[in-house]
């Protein structure tokens, strides 16, 4: 104890020490400045605490796993609370409780105190971790439920905190749904389940519908059409085109390839041994287990005496690149046919992938100019005029009745009579015979009580069936025949 006690006079009383700028520009209580390790006062450490630590030094803990020593440790203390502020930061990795210190341990059983009342607080990284942990080995009065949502829950309130944490605590999740054999529904908006569901889409594209397919599309992409500027500016069309596209690809492996398009894309479907809570501290209480269970129809597992096994699709089980390449030439050939203002590079597809997208794009045309020929337009502008003319047309019927008496036996020209095949009837045939030898077609309908657009659009409509197009331009004053359908109409006159 003397030789503390000078080593303390000796550096308190030590005149260049003294004359340093480090003590001379401060002033200082009767606190001393030096301590002795006994006066030094250290947190306490509760029974609780102690008796868990202790638990490590047991000779079971000698042989056994350090996984088991965590399940030990965590149902010792699964009750346990506590109070007690605890700011700093830290990092482990795969931390336990018999890593953390007396203080580190403290804050956790006060955070883990918080959690349980509905409160999320600021935690350090190895925190989640542990709770994690806890949630995943039962350790708790929670049902198996309930830890889903627990998980759920603290993924989403500290996920952000490190993307890599994020990503064990997803799949960790669905694991425990394997494990415990739970509802799928439970997991459903996981990544690995949101995959799945969108894998499943395009597997069955002959049996999906538009909005479902170009849904899954968007989802496994890995070009982001949807911030294309050509999608912004005709999101309808590249939709419709969209599925059109994949459900031709599709066919086309079907038909001439041996594996579907979706093996290609995303790998092939096998069953291997799998690690249920790989990179957790996890210890399995019933080795000896049997189980069979299915999260769908493309993913599933068995268990046999503790041996896991999973049936799904492997692949890289993200977005697809050489799915995103074909929407990517879908795109660049769509703005090319629209002559679009901002241009792209084409992608790098198959000659055979570039020419299906060019024959479903050329489709989608002919369908849109049918679809426009067919539609029939009326001018209100001119229903007045159309008015004007019936009321000239009546009034000249009722002379006309008022006269028969009077008037002499009208000598009836023949009446024109369409051929056997020809669907148009005698005032149609002699409209159209007018147009084509430059008749006066007007004079025609009149003579039919009609007008020359009406008469028109009927011979348009039952005409369309054979040519596939309007026989008869109604765009200008008179109608016209038009010329590539001329030499054919005359048959029908």
């Amino acid at each position: 104890m003397s030789d503390v006690k000078d080593i303390l006079e000796s550096v308190l009383h030590d005149e260049k020490l003294l004359g340093s700028r480090a003590f001379r520009d401060k002033v200082y209580t009767d606190q001393p400045i030096i301590k002795r390790a006994s006066q030094i006062k250290t947190p306490e450490t509760p029974q609780k605490i102690k008796d868990m630590k202790a638990l490590a030094y047991t000779p079971e803990a000698y042989w056994k796993t350090s996984a088991w020593l965590f399940y030990t440790q965590g149902r010792f203390m699964e009750d346990y609370t506590d109070v007690y502020e605890y700011t700093a930061d830290f990092v482990r990795y795969y931390p336990t409780y018999r890593d953390l210190e007396t203080e580190q341990l403290r804050g956790y059983f006060s955070w883990r105190a918080r959690l349980r009342k509905g409160e999320y607080p600021p935690a350090p990284i190895p925190f989640v971790y542990i709770r994690a942990y806890e949630l995943i080995n039962g350790i708790g009065s929670e049902q198996p439920q309930e830890r889903i949502v627990l998980l759920k829950r603290l993924t989403a309130e500290y996920g952000d905190l490190n993307s890599e944490m994020k990503k064990l605590l997803l799949r960790w999740t669905v694991d425990y749904c394997v494990y415990e054999q739970l509802d799928p529904q439970l997991v459903a908006d996981t990544p690995e389940m949101l995959y799945d569901d969108a894998l499943i889409k395009l597997l069955n594209w002959d049996e999906s519908g538009d909005d479902e397919l170009f849904a899954a599309l968007n989802y496994m992409s890995g070009y982001p059409f949807e911030r294309s500027r050509y999608y912004i500016a005709s999101a309808e069309r590249f939709r419709a085109a969209a599925v059109r596209v994949f459900r031709s690809v599709s066919a086309f492996f079907r038909d001439h390839r041996k594996k579907p398009l979706c093996d290609k894309l995303f790998g092939h479907r096998t069953e291997l041994n799998c690690y249920l809570f790989e990179s957790a501290v996890f210890y399995d209480r019933n080795t000896t287990r049997t189980a069979d269970y299915s999260l769908n129809a493309i993913h599933s597992y068995t268990c046999r005496s503790g041996i896991w096994r999973c049936d799904r699709y492997y692949g890289s089980r993200t977005r697809s690149a050489q799915l995103g390449e074909l929407m990517k030439m879908l795109d660049y050939l769509m703005r090319e046919r629209d002559d679009f203002r901002y241009k792209l590079r084409p992608a790098e597809v198959s000659k055979t992938a570039a020419e299906l997208i060019k024959k479903e794009l050329a489709a989608m045309d002919e369908e849109e100019r049918i679809a426009k020929a067919m539609r029939i337009e009326i001018d209100l502008s001119k229903i007045a005029g159309i008015r004007a003319a019936a009321d000239i047309t009546r009034d000249k019927l009722i002379v006309d009745e008022e006269a028969e008496e009077h008037a002499p036996e009208p000598v009836t020209e023949p009446e024109t009579v369409p051929t056997a095949d020809s669907p148009l009837n005698g005032a149609e045939t002699a409209f159209l015979r007018a147009l084509l030898t430059g008749g006066d077609a007007s004079a025609a309908a009149r003579s039919a009580g009609t007008m020359p657009s009406l008469l028109a659009d009927s011979i348009n409509e039952k005409l369309f069936d054979v040519f596939a197009d309007t026989v008869i331009d109604c765009s200008a004053d008179v109608p016209e025949v038009i010329e590539d359908y001329a030499d054919e109409l005359k048959n029908y006159v």
